[in-house]
């Protein structure tokens, strides 16, 4: 009777073991995945990406980097478009379709306890790069990552001019977290279909921004801004066409 309550004992305690394991193994969060929000704080989150809003579309860039004497140069497609998912909100980044010389694709959100933007971006060998930072003061973003093992800082400074017409990427990098910053390379351009001084365009439905895309509803038309705002609108057109 004994060994057959020991053996009892044992089993439940094992299967208490195993649920416990299965417990945290369902509780833990992907670190990617975007902490639950109140209505208030989502529409923080919005206000804050929409304070970049510019970024919204894409870009024809010319990169320059200097190898000793000489200036590598290099084109290449940028685009930025807002990304829906239910109450996540945050903005997309593709490097030449996934080709970038250094990034192939980015997640721009924004951070309410640290109240920080955070941009994640996946580098041509899949690393991710996590860099945090502000808003700068004349707009933009200035957005720095340390490097765990060497102590190096890296900083990445966004921003558009020229009314949003242009757009300005500028990487530089921190010797062991210390002293000056050296500039790794840069990037410059203008945005596509940009050029039409003193035309006003049409206002997205979604977000607020200049808007270039058409979509319908009820038989009437309306305008967004990128493939993210169109996707959002089509899944929900009676939250926006009021």
């Amino acid at each position: 009777m004994f060994l057959r309550m020991t053996a009892l004992t044992a089993m439940a305690v094992g299967m208490l073991g195993l649920a416990g394991g299965m417990a945290v193994s369902q509780d833990k969060k992907d670190p990617k995945e975007a902490p639950k929000l109140t209505p208030a704080d989502v529409v923080k989150v919005k206000k804050a990406l929409s304070e970049v809003q510019e970024f919204i579309g894409q870009w024809n860039l010319e990169g320059t980097q200097k190898d000793g004497a000489k200036t590598i140069a290099w084109k290449e497609k940028v685009s930025w478009g807002w990304k829906f998912k239910g109450d996540d909100v945050s903005i997309n980044a593709d490097f030449a379709e996934g080709k970038g010389k250094y990034f192939t694709s980015g997640n721009l959100r924004y951070d309410i306890a640290k109240k920080k933007y955070i941009l994640s971006l996946t580098t041509v060998d899949k690393a991710e790069d996590v860099y945090e930072g502000v808003a700068g003061k004349d707009g933009g973003l200035k957005l720095e990552r340390k490097d765990a093992k060497t102590g190096d800082v890296f900083r990445l400074t966004l921003n558009t001019l020229s009314e949003g017409d242009k757009f300005q990427v500028k990487f530089e990098k921190q010797e062991g977290g210390k002293g000056l910053y050296n500039n790794v390379f840069a990037m410059n351009g203008l945005k596509e279909g940009a050029g039409g001084v003193g035309v006003k365009k049409p206002e997205c439905i979604v977000s607020g921004g200049a808007a270039n895309m058409a979509v319908s509803f009820g038989g009437k038309t309306y305008y967004v801004c990128c493939t993210g705002c169109r996707d959002e609108f089509n899944a929900n057109p009676k939250k926006y066409a009021k």
